[in-house]
């Protein structure tokens, strides 16, 4: 969704060297393999209480991703141009204004505090950054049943945005097609959807992934250049173990 984003980490991805490149995947087939056996989902708990307190800025980015922690991607914290506050996100259609939002990076619903992560795989060479992947990760603390109704509002634009909308992102315009269900299994309870959008009259497709751990929410938001992305499970995965 957010072009820009996607740009900025395309350029990011192919200025890694080589030695870079055997750091950051490293022995990424087993790392997979043992991240696929995990189970994404921990067992249910209560939903948070009305006096359920948001982590602040220090805890939060204790349990926010690392680079590493994820193998085979090179992960840093978003810059300012990735992050948008929710006053510079716009849309056509009031009712897609959380896929947008979630989208851009900015908070969605009553957020306390917010960490941000990207992460793009490493492309050995040229030739690779048509193969390559970039993943946004939001993880935001919520006060009372912020993170519940934050999620319920996601759920709710992925209903009501089937047939796409057009979003404005820090100036930038974005047109998207379609946003499909595609449901996942994470946390305490999870969202997924499918994304099509426009970039410079070609197809983007892409994967978000919504999912509430306590009154804590984590969005991802996965593209890929050259086919549609799957879940994307591995941050998943390693999102979860994070927060226990």
């Amino acid at each position: 969704m957010r072009t820009a984003l996607v740009r900025r980490a395309v350029l990011t991805a192919s200025a890694l060297s080589f030695s870079l490149l055997a750091t950051a995947c490293g022995p990424s087939g087993d790392a997979d393999g043992a991240a696929g056996s995990k189970p994404s989902a921990a067992a249910p708990s209560p939903s948070p209480t009305p006096e359920a307190k948001a982590l602040g800025a220090a805890e939060l980015e204790k349990l926010t991703l690392a680079d590493g922690d994820v193998p085979g991607v090179k992960t840093e914290k978003a810059g300012a141009d990735d992050v948008a506050r929710t006053a510079e996100v716009t849309t056509d259609k009031a009712a897609c204004q959380p896929i947008a939002q979630a989208g851009g990076l900015a908070p969605v619903g009553k957020a306390v505090t917010t960490t941000e992560r990207i992460a793009a795989t490493v492309p050995a060479d040229e030739a690779g950054l048509k193969s390559m992947s970039v993943t946004s990760v939001q993880l935001a603390s919520y006060d009372g049943k912020g993170a519940e109704e934050a999620l319920a509002s996601l759920k709710a634009a992925g209903e009501a945005c089937a047939g796409g909308f057009v979003t404005t992102v820090k100036g930038e315009k974005t047109r998207i097609k379609a946003v499909a269900p595609a449901p996942v299994t994470a946390g305490d309870d999870a969202a997924g959807w499918a994304i099509t959008g426009e970039d410079e009259g070609e197809d983007l497709h892409s994967r978000m992934v919504a999912f509430r751990k306590g009154n804590n929410l984590v969005v991802i938001h996965t593209f890929r250049f050259d086919t549609k992305p799957d879940v994307p499970q591995a941050f998943i995965d390693a999102q979860l173990k994070k927060l226990g």
